[in-house]
């Protein structure tokens, strides 16, 4: 139930909450999509009729969420829908812009485009919640390597997004 995820979630700009209305969720994408290219040096393709289609998959998928369960779960839950709606279309697509070839980390995001970003856009929705509850920051920096194998797995099954804190080494702070 999308209604009762919603009552319960957090209301902040790029909340679970907000990202349930289409265009919130578009900027979320371009955002992180642009913080990537810009981090990197890339230059962006992003396929617009995809996005939608990863939205409306991602919302039909947190219709089955039961009422009743709401809580961290749930949320989790959610968080990994987002990135394996994502995951399953393309949309992205980055391009190497540079005359020097690429490093490791750029390499894995030029190889791993889609998933890469997917990992991103739900992983910042968590972080940004858990931060929130906890005043913690659950995350590490991390390498290409593990970036590369995050992206791999999802690649090889959106399912694997149910793993994604996992995945991106996040860890689970309590108050």
């Amino acid at each position: 139930m999308t209604e009762a995820i919603l009552i319960h979630a957090d209301v902040g700009a790029w909340s679970l909450a907000a990202l349930a209305d289409e265009a919130a969720f578009d900027r979320h994408h371009v955002a992180v999509v642009a913080a990537i290219a810009d981090r990197i040096g890339f230059r962006v393709d992003i396929d617009v009729e995809a996005r939608r289609s990863a939205f409306l998959d991602w919302i039909a998928s947190s219709q089955e969420v039961d009422d009743a369960e709401i809580g961290e779960d749930t949320f989790v839950m959610v968080c990994a829908g987002l990135i394996a709606a994502l995951a399953r279309h393309p949309i992205v697509t980055y391009t190497w812009t540079s005359e020097a070839p690429p490093d490791r980390m750029a390499a894995a995001v030029l190889k791993f485009s889609n998933e890469v970003t997917a990992l991103a856009s739900g992983a910042a929705v968590y972080l940004l919640r858990v931060r929130a509850l906890t005043g913690v920051d659950p995350s590490i920096p991390l390498s290409a390597l593990i970036i590369e194998n995050a992206a791999a797995n999802l690649r090889r099954s959106a399912e694997a997004a149910t793993h994604f804190r996992e995945l991106l080494q996040l860890t689970i702070p309590r108050r």
